[in-house]
């Protein structure tokens, strides 16, 4: 299968604790659910493009239930899956747990996902690719994993294959110092970032959010999406500006909500919507995702639609 977005790293499943017990404590948790940033992101490029835009992920996954669940539903969503590989060691599993401010805790245990290697990417599947998208948690997941993002990038530079990326900082997968080190790296090649604005300041020190934006953009960045959550989203570029409004929901679970809304906007992006409709359309499905339970619980186009 030729594809169009390709993205790379783990796959896992989620288990979510029921209420705000703190881990340390017996409690009853949720799940298992579909999960892992890359995999959040091109499901939800295939379903808001209603497939349209072919997908496909490259991966590892145990060999046992986890893996099935997961894989059954990239495949349910036209995700291709030829290049998620299948081992003996156990499906990756992130447990989380939300605090009484909202803010969230996960204990990580990488599993099969750790263990992808650059062999598992092929040069020839991304002879038809358009975009590249690479998540932060996959460049700290293993040092195998960031060696595979590292060659992807490198194919895909090398054969004029667009660049997305989201820092997805995760301070319980990394140090802060090999962090910065690598998402530079690969902010070199960026065309198209999904931040938010605790990252930017993370990555660039206390700015003004225009000034980082605007040395962004003039070192080659296309497009700025700053991500916020209840407050919606802003996007800039070089010729401005826009603001882009979130849905008013009752908040069930916003894990992966944003993985989702960069999905949703690449998917647009890629079927030649112009800028703020791809804005919007990602804003609704983020919103949307957020009143569901699960990181994966992604909209239908047709259910977005009506709400534009």
């Amino acid at each position: 299968m030729k594809v169009e977005v390709i993205t790379v790293g783990e796959i896992l499943v989620e288990i979510m604790r029921k209420g705000t017990t703190p881990f340390d404590e017996p409690g009853i948790f949720l799940g298992p659910y579909p999960s892992g940033a890359p995999a959040i992101f091109i499901s939800a490029v295939s379903r808001i493009s209603c497939k349209k835009v072919k997908t496909g992920i490259v991966s590892v996954l145990g060999n046992d239930d986890f893996g099935k669940l997961v894989v059954q539903r990239l495949k349910k969503d036209g995700v291709d899956t030829s290049c998620v590989r299948t081992c003996s060691t156990t499906t990756g599993v992130a447990f989380v747990r939300y605090l009484t401010d909202g803010s969230r805790k996960f204990i990580f245990h990488s599993g099969a996902a750790g263990l992808i290697e650059p062999s598992d990417i092929k040069k020839s599947y991304f002879s038809k690719a358009k975009f590249l998208h690479i998540t932060g948690s996959s460049l700290f997941i293993s040092n195998s994993s960031f060696q595979v993002c590292q060659k992807a990038l490198e194919i895909a530079v090398d054969n004029n294959v667009r660049v997305s990326f989201d820092p997805n900082i995760r301070k319980e997968m990394a140090s802060f110092a090999s962090s910065i080190k690598k998402i530079n790296l690969f902010l070199k090649h960026t065309n198209i970032l999904f931040t938010t604005e605790e990252e930017m300041h993370i990555l660039f020190g206390d700015k003004k959010i225009s000034s980082i934006v605007g040395k962004l953009i003039t070192d080659g960045i296309e497009i700025v999406v700053i991500k916020k959550g209840e407050n919606g989203s802003e996007i800039y570029t070089g010729g401005g500006m826009i603001t882009i409004p979130a849905l008013k929901v009752n908040v069930v679970d916003p894990t992966g909500a944003g993985d989702t809304y960069a999905g949703a906007f690449i998917g647009c992006h890629c079927q030649g919507k112009n800028i703020e409709e791809c804005g919007k359309i990602a804003s609704v499905t983020a919103s949307l995702k957020c009143t569901r339970q699960g990181p994966m619980s992604i909209p239908e186009y047709q259910e977005i639609h009506k709400y534009l």
